[in-house]
């Protein structure tokens, strides 16, 4: 007869709190800890940081491996303060390592490698500091009840220095952080931003580049005035119009401005919530001066008969962000529309939501000239003025693809690309878009005068 183990009714599972898992994880290290420190834990801070040395260990041991060019740039950032390393003795450091690929000019992606350190400790000797630093990679899991900084069962750095050295510490971790690639933050991490600050990419016209472009940049020269006429130091751009008009490539400039930290949130997506802004913009407010990007608004809070679902993100949580609830002194907000007039009238009505409201119009004739002579010098004489007539209504987009497929009918007959290559490019433009407004306007579509191709 089988024996019956004797289970208990009920069994109660206690979560330790993420201090007490940190000292779990240390307990193996701290003797050797100590001992590289020249103090004891008491003595010691655990400083919690987003930028890690270790990985510059990891491409130290991984010697030859190709590395992935961001991660190879911050190491070497951080070998300029390094002055040696050790491990705990008898310990095998354990890494992770993810393949990526790389483009290379005129030629095949080149195969790379990202690595990662995992849970091993490393003590550093740092210029300037007389003692040495120990980084480690603590794998953390939060119990209900405390705020997780990172999702669940997240690796976070931490540094354990000497109380006297912090100071240092962090300072030094400053130095390192400004000479890194900047990033876009987001609700749940951050994404590299891959812009330049160079007004001059962007085609404008007189009236953006009033409102935008010279706005934006006496914005940062006025603070005292702002100051002295008891006005909020901030801004509100909305940018609308048609898509492929330059609102994002304006965006992404203004958020490689050197001085500024820019936010993004996507509204329309499902999984954000209430929260996530609130936190967005309590992050904007810590990091200032700081831009908060919230892109295509009418499709995310449209007037209430064009609601298609509800939105985790409250409506009326985004208008107390817009208004400034809290402090949002020397943040910035930009948000882009295709249509404000689906935009729900609480945004636009209200004085001081948007200080900047922008449109993006499709190019005129003297914007279309001087966006194609930037992509090619050559453009030029009487057959290119009969091209810029021949692209009315057309938006930058458009004209960037109609001398994308002009460069490439030319490359295919190795020649260079010339205005004849354009103008036949433009009419297969013109031709695909008549022909897609004539099947939307087929039995069984419907034909959206604000969706067609071209505007005019």
């Amino acid at each position: 007869m089988p024996i019956t183990p004797n289970i208990p009714d009920k069994l109660q599972i206690r979560l330790t709190s993420s201090a007490e898992s940190i000292l779990a994880s240390l307990e193996p290290y701290a003797r050797w800890i100590e001992q590289m420190l020249d103090a004891p834990l008491s003595e010691t801070l655990r400083l919690e940081v987003d930028c890690s040395p270790a990985d510059a260990v990891a491409e130290e041991l991984l010697h030859g491996l190709p590395i992935v060019a961001a991660t190879k740039a911050r190491n070497s950032h951080w070998r300029t303060f390094i002055e040696g390393w050790a491990l705990p003795p008898g310990v095998s450091p354990r890494l992770a390592a993810s393949i990526q690929r790389e483009r290379q000019p005129n030629a095949a992606p080149l195969p790379v490698w990202k690595p990662d350190w995992q849970d091993c400790p490393v003590a550093f000797k740092m210029l300037g500091l007389a003692r040495q630093v120990v980084s480690v990679e603590i794998p953390l899991v939060f119990p209900p009840g405390d705020m997780p900084i990172l999702p669940p069962s997240s690796v976070q750095h931490w540094f354990i220095v000497h109380r006297e050295d912090a100071a240092k510490v962090l300072l030094l971790l400053q130095q390192v952080q400004d000479q890194t690639q900047r990033y876009l933050e987001t609700a749940y991490g951050r994404s590299r931003l891959q812009a330049r600050y160079d007004w001059d990419s962007v085609v404008m016209d007189a009236n953006a580049r009033c409102m935008v472009r010279s706005d934006f940049e006496l914005f940062f020269e006025r603070e005292d005035w702002f100051r002295q006429h008891n006005l909020p130091y901030r801004r509100d751009y909305l940018l609308w119009g048609a898509p492929g008009n330059g609102k994002t490539a304006t965006i992404r400039v203004m958020a490689a401005h050197p001085h500024i930290q820019p936010y993004t949130l996507d509204l329309s997506d499902s999984e954000e919530k209430s929260a996530d802004v609130l936190r967005l913009f309590e992050k904007a407010a810590e990091n200032t001066p700081a831009l908060v990007i919230l892109e295509d608004l009418d499709r995310a809070f449209p007037t209430g008969g064009k609601r298609t679902q509800e939105r985790a993100v409250s409506f009326q949580t985004l208008l107390n962000c817009l208004d400034g609830v809290g402090s949002q002194d020397r943040v910035i907000v930009v948000a882009t529309a295709n249509d404000p007039t689906c935009l729900d009238p609480a945004i636009l009505k209200r004085p001081g939501r948007f200080d900047r409201v922008v449109q993006f119009r499709n190019p005129n004739a003297d914007l279309r000239r001087e966006y194609y002579q930037r992509l090619s010098p050559v453009l030029t004489g009487d057959q290119f003025e009969i091209a810029i007539e021949q692209t009315e209504g057309f938006s930058f987009a458009q004209l960037r693809e109609t001398y994308i497929l002009g460069a490439q009918s030319a490359f295919e007959h190795g020649s260079e690309v010339g205005i004849a290559d354009v103008i036949e490019a433009i009419e297969l433009q013109a031709t695909g878009a008549q022909d897609l407004k004539t099947l939307v306007a087929a039995p069984g579509f419907v034909l959206h005068p604000e969706h067609s191709t071209s505007q005019k």
